[in-house]
């Protein structure tokens, strides 16, 4: 894998973290690492994001061709009465 040299600006705090955690050999490999993370953990975020949106929108067009296979169902059948809704009516 072809690798680029970057400089870098953390704060103190964090390089301190860093260098208290990481051997000095090895803190290029573990920032990678944690930018890896950090970019799966946002293309996790878009993709439910996604699916969200196309559940939504999909969720919509199911509730309008169940109202419309209702509809039809009503006319074909007849109107429910409210002793059918009940159970204690049977159609013949």
């Amino acid at each position: 894998m072809k690798k680029r040299r970057v400089n870098l600006t953390l704060s103190e705090d964090l390089w301190v973290k860093i260098r208290t955690r990481v051997p000095p050999r090895k803190i290029s490999q573990y920032i990678a690492e944690a930018t890896v993370a950090r970019l799966a953990e946002e293309e996790r975020v878009l993709l439910r994001e996604r699916l969200k949106e196309q559940y939504q929108a999909r969720a919509t067009r199911d509730r309008q061709l169940a109202e419309e296979f209702f509809a039809a169902d009503q006319v074909a059948s007849g109107p429910i009465t409210k002793e059918e809704k009940d159970g204690s009516a049977a159609r013949i």
